[in-house]
Formats: structure tokens, sequence, C-alpha cells
């Protein structure tokens, strides 16, 4: 079985997103970084395999944020 991929997405109000691509079936969930903790779990909404978002991903996906929004010139909200 594949890992489950990440990637980000931003808004028009440069609010990021988490977009989690299942490991099992490639379905995309949408997750908003600023409300998620280390090891959140949720079950993917096409096959239901259940997919945690780790520590590691979360201090990954908040570094890739602040590189982007410095890139940019946008400050962080």
């Amino acid at each position: 079985m594949k890992q489950a991929a990440y990637d980000l997405d931003f808004d028009k109000h440069n609010n990021a997103t988490l977009v989690v691509a299942c490991g099992t079936c490639g379905h995309e969930t949408r997750k908003h970084l600023k409300g998620l903790e280390p090891d959140h779990s949720f079950d993917c909404g096409c096959c239901g395999e259940s997919i945690v978002i780790g520590q590691q991903n979360l201090i990954w996906a908040q570094r890739r944020t602040d590189t982007i929004r410095a890139s940019y010139g946008v400050g962080a909200s």
C-alpha cells in the first residue's frame, strides 16, 4: 500500500489548506492547516481507508507555508 501524499493549496486570503491524497485510491481531501493537530486521523471519503496526518507531515506543511508566504512577501494569517 502506498503512503498518503501531501500538497498545499492557498485561498485568496492566503490561508493554507493541506491537500491529502489517499494512498489507496488517490482521492484528495482538503483540511485547513490552521486547525490540524499532530496525528489527526480521518477516513477517506471515497474508499474509507483510515489516513493519519503525522507530526512530521504537519511540520513540513507549516515550514513550506512559511516559505511560500515569505517568497510572496505575505505575513502569516
